[in-house]
């Protein structure tokens, strides 16, 4: 029976032993499952965070309200008079609606043709029904039309992937203060510039978005009606202008070609010489 006592006493302290060798094992390996050191300190931070959220209810992002948020484009043709002067009054009263021109361009022929202009404004969302009242009164509408697009949702997710990302890299700060060797330290600098760079994505993202909410974007087209530029003289006034802007064009053009004709005409004298001289001197040879 001792001897038996003995032999059973022995092998309950080997797998006692076998245990214990097991689970110090598992505690130099960090229990994270991994066979690179600085790996497994990234992961186990982040779970052990995610867990820290977990049980607190997730109450390290803050709520996110719901705010409606719209992408607001539209177009509006007017027929006026002077489009080029039409726009400069447009443009002025965007600026006074404390909004801004993105674009614009003036089409005004001398000659033939219908004068118009395009301009493209940015209009803060609020003041966009009186803006655009007071745009409509310069002319005369010929084509409005107003869209509308809800981005609450892709808002709603930026602001929680930005929230995330800075908790991230809070808790990848700390981890970096605490780092007690080099791989780890390493390990954690490389996740928070990854972090860092996404973090600066999003927010670029966020920035264009809320521009494109706070601001409805207005392209307008104006143009004169089908006889606003006449291409004919109206009058002894006008024809007396007229015949004297095409005098002044006329000489302009014979100045012009006297340029062009001139080095043509001193060839031409060169040759001549040429060809005088060697009569000149046949007739000589010949007597």
């Amino acid at each position: 029976m001792n001897t038996t006592t003995k032999l059973m006493a022995m092998g309950l302290a080997a797998v006692f032993a076998l245990t214990g060798c097991q689970s110090s094992a598992k505690d130099s390996m960090g229990d994270y499952g991994v066979s690179s050191p600085e790996i497994g300190y990234i992961e186990a931070s982040e779970e052990s965070f995610d867990r820290s959220l977990e049980s607190t209810g997730g109450q390290a992002v803050s709520p996110l309200p719901v705010e409606p948020s719209v992408i607001t484009t539209g177009y509006l043709s007017l027929i006026v008079e002077s489009p080029s002067e039409s726009a400069d009054e447009i443009s002025a009263i965007v600026v006074d609606a404390g909004g801004r021109v993105a674009s614009r361009s003036d089409y005004t022929p001398t000659d033939f043709g219908q004068p118009s202009s395009y301009i493209e404004v940015r209009i803060p969302a609020e003041r966009l029904a009186d803006t655009l009242e007071a745009i409509e009164a310069i002319g005369q509408v010929q084509d409005v039309s107003v869209n509308t697009v809800d981005v609450s949702l892709q808002k709603l997710d930026l602001d929680a992937r930005i929230q995330v990302l800075e908790a991230s890299m809070a808790r990848l700060s700390e981890l970096l203060a605490s780092a007690e060797n080099t791989a780890d330290l390493i390990a954690v600098e490389t996740a928070l510039a990854d972090r860092q760079a996404e973090l600066d994505s999003l927010n670029s993202q966020r920035s264009y978005l809320s521009d494109q909410t706070l601001f409805a974007t207005i392209t307008i087209n104006l143009a004169t009606p089908a006889d606003a530029t006449p291409t004919d003289p109206d009058g002894f006034l006008d024809g007396l202008v007229k015949g004297w802007e095409s005098i002044l064009a006329f000489f302009a053009g014979a100045i012009v070609w006297a340029g062009i004709i001139l080095p043509w005409l001193g060839l031409v004298v060169v040759l001549v010489l040429v060809i005088w001289v060697l009569r000149r001197l046949v007739r000589r040879s010949r007597s």
